[in-house]
């Protein structure tokens, strides 16, 4: 596998950054040559030898554990707390019918999770009669807090949280969260698809019962993957609903018997994309050439130099608040009087800018990924006062 050492050797390893200003990695990142030579590689392999061929579904599953291991180590987890899985939401409606939930539980949510976060409890609350309470964010977290055990009753049962928000970047206090919800008893659900691979993550400290992130945002791993984080004591109260072949250890029928992997793979099941997962090492090798820490400094200056560009804009109104060192690289803004939905295609068919709109679409969202520079900051920046002109 390439090593990537400095930021610089990482944009040259992007072929995507060849063609466009790739500041979308809060929704689709670049994958990097090697992640696509790997992929490459193996559906050669499954061409030559077909997929479950006993000799290649033998690399596959070592392969797959090793893929455990790394995302582990990543988030500080045990890899026998990860599963890998394809979306977030997957993982979102895994637990919530996993709680068996009843007319009159109550759910409490941000008012800014992406729908891979809110759609699954949308469906059991017309399908039961759930209540719903989304706490507003704003980037105070003692305000957050406050509104939110306020919102606690004792028919609460879940709380899902962005660990960093989709629309603005808003990093939130998961620690805090979870800690409030361990005590009474509450299971605490991170959308981590803003986190993961963009900044140290110590699941411990989170103290979060599931964490669930996605492959291809700013790991830049394949897209149509991810994996989640089960805390091993929360394995027994969250079993799966549903189940298949990789599930289980073993299993007869009739007369009818089987036992759960002892383990998170417990959650995975039916036929997968092995080459994706796979191919998914070779980019979290490149994120842990440049280390989590550095990647989040790095975007968290691009962000504040976005902040200091972006405001001599005109019209510009700038919606990401200032987090100060933990800011996140995702930065929200619009223009006024301009939808936001108009502002990205003119990015993107104008300036070869791709990004996308955000915030109930009255704003564009640029993500300030590691390979990011200061000539994309003055591009986007250059897109704006374009298209006001």
């Amino acid at each position: 596998m390439t090593d990537i050492n400095t930021f610089a050797e990482l944009r040259e390893a992007l072929p995507a950054l060849r063609h466009y200003r790739c500041l979308n990695s809060g929704g689709v990142a670049p994958t990097p040559q090697v992640t696509l030579d790997l992929q490459q590689a193996f559906y050669d392999r499954e061409a030559a030898m077909t997929t479950t061929n006993p000799e290649l579904y033998q690399v596959y599953t070592a392969e797959l554990a090793a893929l455990r291991e790394e995302i582990a180590a990543l988030i500080g987890a045990d890899s026998e707390e990860i599963a890998l899985i394809r979306a977030i939401s997957e993982a979102i409606s895994w637990v919530a019918a996993a709680l068996e939930l009843q007319r009159g539980d109550r759910v409490l949510l941000t008012a800014e999770e992406h729908p891979s976060g809110y759609l699954p409890w949308l469906t059991l609350r017309d399908r039961l009669g759930l209540e719903l309470v989304a706490i507003d964010v704003d980037g105070d977290d003692d305000a957050f807090l406050r509104d939110l055990e306020s919102a606690l009753t004792a028919n609460t049962r879940a709380i899902c949280l962005s660990h960093v928000t989709t629309e603005r970047g808003i990093v939130l206090p998961v620690d805090e969260v979870s800690a409030m919800a361990r005590e009474r008893g509450i299971v605490t659900v991170v959308d981590a698809a803003q986190s993961f691979g963009a900044c140290p993550t110590d699941v411990r400290q989170l103290g979060c019962d599931v964490m669930a992130f996605p492959s291809f945002k700013w790991s830049m791993g394949p897209y149509g993957i991810g994996a989640m984080y089960v805390r091993r004591e929360a394995q027994e109260r969250l079993q799966p609903s549903g189940s298949g072949g990789g599930a289980v250890t073993e299993a007869e029928f009739p007369p009818g018997s089987f036992r759960l992997h002892p383990t998170a793979e417990r959650y995975e099941f039916g036929a997968r994309p092995y080459a994706l997962y796979a191919a998914w090492r070779a980019s979290i090798q490149l994120v842990n050439d440049l280390g989590l820490e550095a990647i989040q400094q790095r975007s968290a200056e691009l962000a504040a130099d976005a902040r200091r560009v972006f405001s001599g804009v005109p019209g510009a109104r700038i919606k990401t608040p200032d987090q100060g060192a933990a800011r996140s690289g995702i930065f929200t803004l619009g223009l006024e009087g301009a939808p936001g939905t108009p502002l990205a295609e003119h990015c993107l068919k104008t300036h070869r800018i791709l990004c996308r709109a955000a915030y109930g679409l009255t704003a564009v969202r640029f993500s300030f990924h590691a390979f990011n520079d200061a000539s994309d900051i003055q591009a986007a920046a250059n897109a704006l006062e374009d298209f006001a002109a």
